[in-house]
């Protein structure tokens, strides 16, 4: 085993909280979809399938390592918020959590001079990066709009989508035209 036994209980915990994020993230989007805005609703399944896919990185580390895996238990997220703006703080504050527990396994791996583990772990540390920067944002813009203007956070989120999309579908266009 090429990984620090020390770490390795960590990274199981890492697991839980990555699907805790993911199970947070589908009921903020139900929440969004439910108070009829679909754009936030979209967004928010789309944070949690990014969740799912880092708690599966997690996971698909420790097989390439043989180390057998262990899930822990995921407690439930409450799908009721206040206000829009209560949910997207908590996914803010859960953003910066987990950014913080990514730091300690940082920190472990290079106590431990686990060099496998810690260069896994700097995709991380972007990542949450970006997260912590993306709901940080939101939530500065959920705060300046108001409850009373929130369909004006729904049309941003809409016009990105569309934007993002086109990007795709040019990039492919070009990728199609080098063959």
């Amino acid at each position: 085993m090429i990984i620090s036994q020390k770490i390795i209980p960590s990274l199981y915990k890492q697991i839980g909280s990555e699907f805790q994020a993911f199970i947070l993230y589908l009921a903020i989007g139900s929440y969004f979809e439910i108070e009829a805005l679909p754009e936030l609703a979209s967004f928010f399944f789309q944070q949690a399938d990014e969740e799912r896919q880092h708690a599966l990185k997690f996971i698909r580390f420790l097989i390439d390592n043989d180390v057998p895996v262990n899930i822990p238990p995921i407690p439930p997220a409450d799908s009721s918020f206040k206000d829009p703006e209560s949910a997207i703080r908590l996914s803010l504050e859960r953003e910066i959590n987990v950014t913080k527990e990514i730091h300690e396994l940082v920190r472990l791996a290079k106590e431990e001079k686990d060099f496998t583990s810690d260069n896994f772990l700097q995709w991380f540390v972007k990542e949450q990066l970006e997260e912590v920067t993306i709901m940080d944002q939101l939530l500065k813009m959920i705060q300046r709009a108001g409850k009373e203007q929130i369909m004006l956070v729904e049309d941003y989120l809409a016009r990105k989508g569309r934007v993002k999309e086109k990007e795709l579908t040019e990039g492919l266009s070009m990728d199609e035209s080098k063959d």
